[in-house]
């Protein structure tokens, strides 16, 4: 390596070794003094008892510098260390007395690492470094803050290294959201201010390194002026957002994208201009207090509400349709979003026939609504319209013709498209049907039993008995088959092709009638029900019919 070479490395090592970066002076300093803006300063070259030195050197290092600069070099001669020695170079004074001072007024520049060197008689050299950190506090708008104004209370510190952390507390000693995310910078608003606001707020700031003061503070004085209100001339709207919505399904409502500080949404009844508008919510991010009238209504996206980010989610019935305007406040400035929403809301109706009825709200916006059919696209499907509603018929009973899914679409003037769906099928889905009772013929009021009590004295003779119980047991199904034929071609319910029917219901221990009638002799059941039989074209197979199916539930 030639000469040049070892010359360079070795400089390039010293500067590393003696200029460390902004990241690597964390606790190269002895002591952090902090100051606000234009106050006076003293920095002190030694805390040892006073020596009378050689020579005396002070450096400084601006806070985003990264070489020392040379503030003073100053020779003591012998003997003239006891009197007073005052040196001046740009606004700086250093004075030399019983010790060593240096004095000036602090400003945002004089910021930074200031390091004194003493030479003292055996050439040995005393080194202190002390990181001066000026503060500069700030609140706006003005002085004298006008009502519903954001209140800005601002702590800037620079160099920003010296910052370790901190937070702003309110004139009643609670801690306030303090924004840090600018480096040296301590940030709270008071959003909408009123007259409780006014008072004494405290920034309590924490110094990084070591420091004999770990903790400075400072304090802001907040006068809101009553018989003045905040005026905002300049609100920047947004376009107008056009959405279409289906009642009860999620949508999100858009607001603007920047850094705010509080919200307001506004709403105006569905298809209604001349009314004033109602305040559905407000948000106050750095009080974290929120008021709603709407209980189908929140924030969006709650991970980006700390920084400011607003839009809402609403589940919409169909009285939630109409103008939104959401109001993003930063200091004093405002931005407007207006979103006009169309809710559409399908239900079905019965009155002879069934109605397909299709109702929306938010007029303005909509281009058309029409029904349609799934299957058949190309039916055409008589409807009629009423103010907010469109309405269509489907006799009954329902046939594989008129059978399907049927839509409802609504279009915005936009293009967009939202739609409600409704299947129809046949029997199973049909309205309650009931037709009147049964004919007095075919109903039975009263358990009448298949066997003639016997008197206790007197015992029928066998041979007439055994022919009557035989006439019975073959008269039985013969009547059976014939209620049942009746029932099924009289009664008004039939039952849907391909549905079998099974059902049985019991009365006490008994089932059917049919199966003891010597428990019915003796103590006939009450609300008994009777059961007919439907011969199912098997031999010798019956199927209940059950008279429940007479009405639907």
């Amino acid at each position: 390596m030639s000469s040049y070479s070892l010359l360079f490395a070795l400089s390039c090592f010293c500067e590393c070794f003696i200029l460390p970066s902004i990241a690597q002076r964390v606790n190269a300093w002895s002591d952090v003094i902090m100051v606000e803006e234009g106050a006076a300063v003293t920095l002190h070259c030694s805390e040892e008892p006073p020596v009378t030195p050689r020579q005396v050197k002070w450096l400084m290092m601006p806070g985003k510098g990264k070489q020392w600069t040379m503030l003073f070099s100053v020779n003591i001669s012998r003997g003239k260390a006891d009197g007073r020695q005052m040196h001046h170079q740009a606004g700086r004074i250093l004075e030399i007395s019983d010790n060593v001072f240096l004095r000036f007024t602090a400003t945002v520049e004089s910021g930074g690492l200031y390091s004194c060197l003493l030479e003292k008689e055996d050439r040995k050299f005393k080194e202190r470094i002390v990181l001066l950190a000026i503060i500069k506090l700030t609140l706006a708008p003005a002085p004298v803050i006008p009502l519903d104004s954001t209140a800005r209370l601002k702590a800037e510190v620079s160099p920003p290294f010296a910052v370790a952390g901190g937070t702003w507390l309110s004139h009643t000693g609670s801690p306030l959201l303090t924004d840090v995310s600018l480096a040296g910078t301590l940030l709270t608003k008071l959003p909408r201010v009123t007259p409780r606001d006014s008072g004494t707020y405290t920034c309590n700031i924490s110094v990084d390194g070591q420091s004999r003061k770990p903790v400075h503070s400072y304090t802001l004085t907040v006068t809101v002026y009553e018989k003045q209100v905040a005026w905002f001339p300049n609100i920047t709207y947004g376009p107008l957002c056009s959405l279409a919505a289906l009642s009860r399904s999620a949508v999100t409502l858009p607001c603007t994208d920047i850094n705010g500080d509080y919200v307001l949404l506004y709403w105006w009844r569905p298809d209604s201009r001349l009314a004033q508008p109602e305040l559905i919510f407000q948000f106050d991010r750095w009080r974290d207090s929120r008021k709603q009238s709407n209980v189908r209504l929140q924030l969006h996206n709650h991970s980006s509400v700390p920084a400011g980010n607003f839009s809402f989610l609403l589940r919409p019935e169909l009285k939630d349709a109409g103008r939104y305007q959401c109001e993003v406040f930063r200091d004093d400035q405002v931005f407007a979003q207006v979103t006009a929403l169309t809710v559409l809301n399908g239900y079905t109706s019965f009155s002879g026939s069934m109605e397909l009825i299709c109702a929306y709200a938010e007029r303005s916006q909509v281009a058309s609504v029409k029904w349609s059919h799934i299957q058949r696209p190309e039916r055409r499907l008589p409807s009629s319209s009423v103010l907010g509603q469109t309405i269509i018929s489907i006799g009954f009973p329902i046939t594989p013709d008129t059978a399907g899914q049927y839509a409802c679409t609504l279009k915005l003037k936009n293009g967009q498209t939202v739609r409600y769906l409704y299947t129809a099928m046949m029997n199973p889905t049909e309205p309650p049907y009931c037709a009147s009772e049964l004919p007095d013929e075919l109903t039975t009021n009263s358990a009448v039993s298949l066997l003639q009590p016997t008197d206790g004295n007197s015992t029928p003779a066998p041979s007439i008995l055994l022919p009557s119980l035989s006439l019975l047991l073959f008269l039985v199904p013969v009547v059976a088959v014939a209620a049942g034929v009746l029932l099924w071609r009289r009664g008004p319910c039939t039952f849907p092709q391909n549905v079998e029917r099974t059902l049985s219901h019991y009365s006490g221990e008994v089932e059917n009638i049919y199966e003891n009638p010597e428990d019915l002799r003796q103590s006939p059941p009450q609300n008994a029900v009777y059961m007919d039989l439907k011969l199912t074209g098997e031999t010798d197979v019956y199927r209940e019919l059950d008279r429940y199916d007479q009405c639907c539930d």
